[in-house]
């Protein structure tokens, strides 16, 4: 258990920073309106570096000998469930905030990125 947690530990830090951000009132953020869409971009930044967290500890974790096609999959199951439970967050307990359907779409995007960068770069060790 202690070696699970220390391989996703980067992950779970940026996910509880990632539920702070996303959690508090719209009255204690400061102001991110420096060009339309700004925060739609932080959205995709914020599940890209998630998710890219979450292959590198599950790549820890299986010590480079995982599938591609299962870890492809375990992290953009977490990642999912991730993204639509900050928007749940945001629509049922963060007061002045709310959810909306583009927030999902660019989580995605960052979830996509990052999930087709591993599955272009990341080479499997091959066992002796």
């Amino acid at each position: 258990m202690l070696r699970f947690l220390l391989n996703y530990a980067w992950a779970i830090i940026w996910g509880v920073v990632m539920l702070l951000l996303m959690g508090l009132p719209a009255q204690d953020l400061p102001n991110t309106n420096y060009f339309d869409g700004f925060d739609k971009l932080a959205h995709c930044g914020f599940f890209f570096v998630f998710t890219v967290l979450l292959l590198f500890g599950s790549i820890l974790q299986s010590k480079r000998r995982a599938s591609k096609l299962k870890t492809f999959f375990i992290a953009f199951l977490v990642s999912s469930i991730f993204a639509f439970g900050t928007e749940a967050i945001q629509y049922y307990l963060s007061f002045g905030r709310q959810a909306d359907w583009w927030d999902i779409f660019s989580d995605y995007m960052g979830i996509g990125m990052a999930l087709l960068a591993y599955l272009l770069l990341h080479q499997t060790r091959q066992p002796y």
